[in-house]
């Protein structure tokens, strides 16, 4: 069981994101592979969670210290101005499918593309 959890939803939509954790550390749970990529006006995450004093703040570091989360857009964190905040949690950065995160090498490996 492998997915590719791909999170477009930005800070507008806080049950996309705490799904998107949730069915990650399950999937790993229960012996899968998963992966979540910040694609889309999600890298704008990045700017808020870090902070301690957010509510998902806890969440986000479990599946940042699980190393759930495979990659962010490089395209969508420059848009959302996050580049430095990504560079900063030591997170990786891709753009090999014309500036944005190439789903292609998901699919050749064998996941499942799961969209939020």
């Amino acid at each position: 069981m492998k997915a590719a959890i791909i999170l477009f939803s930005g800070p507008e939509s806080t049950c996309k994101l705490m799904h998107a954790f949730v069915f990650a550390r399950d999937i790993r749970a229960r012996g899968g592979e998963a992966k979540i990529v910040f694609e889309g006006a999600s890298p704008a995450w990045l700017l808020e969670l870090p902070n301690p004093e957010h509510k998902l703040h806890g969440m986000y570091q479990k599946v940042k210290t699980e190393g759930l989360i495979d990659t962010v857009c490089k395209a969508c964190a420059m848009q959302a101005n996050a580049v430095e905040a990504v560079e900063s949690e030591g997170l990786s950065m891709s753009g090999d499918a014309f500036g944005h995160v190439s789903l292609a090498e998901y699919i050749t490996e064998g996941y499942t593309i799961v969209t939020l």
